[in-house]
């Protein structure tokens, strides 16, 4: 019925839908959290990406948000982006039309099912932690700057007089 890839991707989708209204959520996070491999997790996000489900946002305290601004998302448009092409679509003997019939119905009912439920929803529903601020982490090790010291000069011929005279 419905992939285990499919699966994952609505997971992964939910923790962006339910933790980026505030700030983007990094992939670190979010692998953290359902205990999946980075690697694993950007491929995902970028065919979310690629079909306007999500927003990515580069550099420090960047990461990925629900992209809503067209419209709401529903479950069945994630789901469109990892099933398989509808299998019904190839010819078949006469013996084994009610079947193709049958297997029509019912994945109209699986799309009905997957389009009356909204990925915010579904969010608002999860049970997940509050999020926790996580920090930038860096591989470099800076040291932090000097305090800065105003430096008083004299600039004119008049400066100079009064700074001698004091």
């Amino acid at each position: 019925m419905i992939s285990k890839k499919t699966i994952k991707a609505i997971e992964i989708a939910t923790v962006v839908a339910r933790y980026s209204p505030g700030q983007p959520v990094p992939a670190h996070e979010i692998s953290t959290l359902l205990g999946l491999s980075i690697s694993y997790i950007e491929v995902t996000l970028s065919e979310l990406k690629n079909h306007a489900i999500v927003r990515a946002y580069k550099g420090p305290g960047g990461g990925y948000q629900l992209d809503e601004r067209n419209r709401p998302v529903t479950l069945w448009d994630i789901v469109k982006i990892f099933e398989m092409p509808d299998s019904s679509t190839h010819k078949s003997s006469p013996e084994a039309m009610p079947l193709a019939i049958m297997e029509t119905e019912m994945r109209q009912r699986i799309q009905s099912f997957f389009e009356l439920r909204s990925l915010t929803d579904l969010a608002r529903q999860a049970k997940l932690p509050d999020r926790q601020k996580t920090e930038v982490r860096s591989i470099f090790k800076l040291k932090p700057l000097p305090q800065r010291v105003a430096i008083r000069i004299a600039n004119s011929v008049f400066d100079w007089k009064m700074a001698s005279i004091a």
